[in-house]
């Protein structure tokens, strides 16, 4: 047997073969190779066209609510070639309050449609059902995802027009929404003026002060977010949080709310003095006085400006030391709301609520406006 000669760069010929990739043995799913004929064959070996891509399925989407019954306010799927992107819920640009049939969700409901009342505006229910996990089951079909669907719309539906019969002039429209309730609201509030939420709702924890979806909805939302807590005084004032001068955007949410209902607003600033050890204590009794001016100064920068912008609000400055926290829920038991401002944005994921906010939105003993800054 003759072998051939070792290839050398000199030498051109003959050619030195090209390694050969093995054979695939394995067919690729859906595909069986060629037949002799060079027609395509099946993954088990006869004749067959080649798999199809399949057709993206479209998500639900939610139909904006209508006033002639419950029945009318179902979820359709987005036709192909549709203008509206899918699930979105995009409300007016008044105040969206998120409803889920619970003791604490109708009174955000209630108190939201007070307060579209004195804004002149229209006020949007948003009820989300997570259908999830029945649309994913395999033994389930379409007929359960509908039932709790139309369940929702006729939960909405005694909501929407409970309200109506105590608002009978405000603008109230709804969606059902088959998402995840916190993404939901945030999607509907984009361009509101407020979103309004409960303390908690139907969640399996009836010990927890402050619901999941109310605490993410306080820490992502775009716009200011309320959560309805406590009891409401009436004729108390706005109490409004001020640590330092980017707070003068909740000052202002505040002196918008007071003017409104007609009441005064009181902007607190708390700080504790700085003390690095016992020995140095005396020495600082007199550099009190000094600090306390230095927290007076920036009050005045953060308050008259805003002063000036509502002349007929009677805007109060007081300074306490202390935590901030325990010193805001105690004064909130005589408020008609509190006013605390969300400092950083928020990412997509994640709580980043300041720890005197979050500790006001579980103790408060009003309701609470959070205001991004």
């Amino acid at each position: 047997m003759r072998t051939a000669p070792p290839c050398s760069p000199s030498s051109p010929a003959p050619r030195c073969p090209a390694p050969r990739t093995p054979a695939r043995t394995t067919p690729r799913s859906g595909d069986g190779g060629r037949d002799p004929g060079g027609k395509p064959l099946s993954a088990f070996g006869r004749p067959g066209a080649p798999a199809r891509a399949r057709k993206p399925l479209s998500a639900p989407r939610a139909v904006p609510v209508c006033p002639g019954g419950a029945g009318r306010r179902m979820l359709e799927k987005d036709q192909p070639g549709s203008e509206e992107s899918a699930m979105e819920i995009r409300g007016p640009s008044g105040v969206v309050a998120g409803v889920d049939g619970s003791v604490p969700g109708n009174e955000a409901a209630e108190w939201a449609a007070r307060e579209a009342e004195r804004r002149g505006e229209s006020l949007h229910l948003v009820h989300a059902v997570n259908t999830g996990t029945v649309t994913l089951s395999p033994r389930t079909g379409t007929t359960v995802t509908d039932l709790i669907l139309r369940e929702a719309a006729e939960l909405l539906e005694s909501v929407r027009s409970g309200l109506e019969a105590a608002h009978p002039g405000l603008r109230i429209t709804g969606d059902v929404v088959p998402r995840d309730a916190a993404e939901a609201v945030l999607t509907a509030a984009e361009h509101a003026g407020v979103a309004v939420l409960g303390t908690r709702g139907h969640g399996g924890f009836a010990s927890l002060l402050l619901g999941s979806v109310s605490l993410r909805v306080a820490a992502h939302a775009a716009c200011p977010v309320v959560v309805v807590r406590g009891t409401e005084h009436p004729d108390g004032p706005v109490l409004v949080a001020v640590h330092d001068e980017r707070d003068a955007a909740a000052l202002r949410f505040g002196c918008e709310t007071a003017a409104r209902r007609g009441l005064a607003v009181r902007a607190l600033h708390t700080w504790s003095p700085v003390v690095a050890d016992v020995g140095r204590m005396a020495p600082m009794v007199d550099e009190l006085g000094e600090e306390s001016r230095l927290h007076e100064q920036l009050m005045l920068r953060t308050c008259d400006p805003v002063r000036d912008e509502f002349p007929a609000v009677d805007v109060q400055t007081q300074q306490l030391t202390g935590g901030t926290a325990a010193t805001v829920v105690e004064e909130s038991r005589t408020a008609a709301l509190v006013v605390m401002s969300r400092h950083q944005p928020a990412p997509r994921f994640g709580l980043r609520l300041a720890t005197p906010v979050h500790a006001v939105l579980h103790h408060a003993k009003c309701p609470v406006a959070v205001v991004p800054v």
